[in-house]
C-alpha cells in the first residue's frame, strides 16, 4: 500500500493531466488563477463540495481541495505551463 502522501501526489499529478487536457477545465483552472488566495481557496472548497455532491471520487474530491493551498495551487500551475498547456 502507497503511503498517504505518495497517493495525493499521483492524484494531483492525475489531475493536472486532466486539466491540461480538456479545455473547459483548463479555463476554469485559469480563472482560479485570476482571483486571490482567500477568494480561489473558497472557490475550490465550494467546488470540491459540487463534485462529491455528484458523488466523484472521494479521493478525487481530496485530490482537487489540496489546491485550496496557494503553494499547491501554484505547483498546480507550474505543471500546466511546463506540461505545454500553456504559453505564459
Amino acid at each position: 500500500m502507497k503511503p498517504i502522501a505518495d497517493s495525493a501526489l499521483d492524484s494531483l499529478a492525475r489531475f493536472v493531466q486532466v486539466i491540461g487536457s480538456d479545455s473547459v477545465l483548463r479555463r476554469r483552472f485559469y480563472w482560479l488563477a485570476t482571483l486571490p488566495p482567500i477568494q480561489r481557496s473558497n472557490e475550490i472548497h465550494i467546488m470540491a463540495e459540487q463534485m462529491a455532491a455528484e458523488r466523484k471520487d472521494q479521493d478525487l474530491v481530496a485530490a482537487f481541495r489540496l489546491f485550496a493551498d496557494p503553494r499547491v495551487f501554484e505547483a498546480g500551475m507550474v505543471a500546466l505551463r511546463e506540461g505545454g498547456y500553456t504559453n505564459d
